[in-house]
């Protein structure tokens, strides 16, 4: 099952749209996470999302939450990492 969520920070109004990772099919990617992730499985054979930044590669692996904000920029979160920063917008 996919699921957004629209999140806000804890300390600010900034409204943010977050997709977690739970192994679905590239088509079931919401858009922004498509043009900005490719899938590939790791020297263990688990899958991991990546994700190219300036900074380097970020990997996401199953279960943590990637993060679009107001500007379009992409970041990944735990998920006790996100609860912890993020409220779910009501």
């Amino acid at each position: 099952m996919t699921k957004t969520l629209r999140i806000e920070p804890l300390s600010d109004n900034a409204a943010l749209v977050a997709w977690q990772f739970l192994g679905q099919p590239l088509q079931e990617w919401p858009s922004w996470v498509q043009s900005n992730c490719s899938l590939q499985k790791d020297v263990d054979g688990k899958f991991e999302l990546r994700h190219e930044r300036r900074s380097g590669t970020q990997i996401v692996y199953l279960g943590e939450w990637l993060v679009r904000d107001l500007d379009g920029g992409v970041d990944f979160y735990t998920d006790a990492e996100i609860w912890s920063r993020f409220a779910a917008k009501r």
